[in-house]
């Protein structure tokens, strides 16, 4: 089973879920789904634009893992709760 690797080698580039979207033209919702969820099946292009704004090769990004570990993992994030939502840009003007 692949996992990948997103999460992790973004953090250790030092760049956001939001610079990581920006980058990579790739929609924050995704970059975000697949961070919380590094098992979430994802295009191989989309893949392939992540790792080429992180900087490394699209292999560094794959990591193969056990069933047993997948389903481990899988638990852990089913019982995770929710992310507080986050407000991006600017607010919004108030009407008269």
């Amino acid at each position: 089973m692949l996992r990948l690797r997103i999460k992790e080698v973004a953090r250790e580039k030092g760049v956001s879920i939001n610079q990581l979207s920006q980058r990579a033209e790739v929609s924050y919702n995704i970059v975000k789904a697949i961070c919380r969820n590094p098992y979430r099946p994802t295009n191989t292009a989309t893949i392939s634009r992540i790792a080429q704004a992180l900087g490394v090769p699209t292999i560094v990004l794959l990591e193969e893992v056990s069933e047993e570990e997948m389903a481990r993992e899988q638990r852990a994030l089913a019982t995770e709760p929710a992310l507080p939502h986050r407000s991006r840009g600017r607010p919004r003007r108030q009407r008269p």
